[in-house]
């Protein structure tokens, strides 16, 4: 695995996530955002992948169906 990641890398990965969030209505805080992140880390840490070849890459990678933002704990309201 890759220990250090350049600036254009790291701008093709937030790029990958941010298109990879809109796709799939996630936001970027959350669980789901951080289960891609984490994936897109580890492709990265395979092989350096251009923005587009991370999206194809994570095709088949989806939100879990059972979680929804909706779903998200919020703050108690007194």
């Amino acid at each position: 695995m890759r220990q250090a990641y350049s600036p254009d890398d790291v701008d093709v990965m937030r790029g990958a996530l941010d298109i990879w969030c809109a796709l799939h209505n996630v936001g970027k805080d959350g669980a789901e955002a951080n289960r891609a992140a984490k994936r897109i880390l580890d492709l990265m840490g395979r092989k350096r992948c251009s923005c587009d070849e991370l999206l194809a890459q994570l095709g088949d990678f989806r939100p879990d169906p059972r979680r929804k933002p909706s779903d998200e704990p919020r703050g108690r309201m007194s």
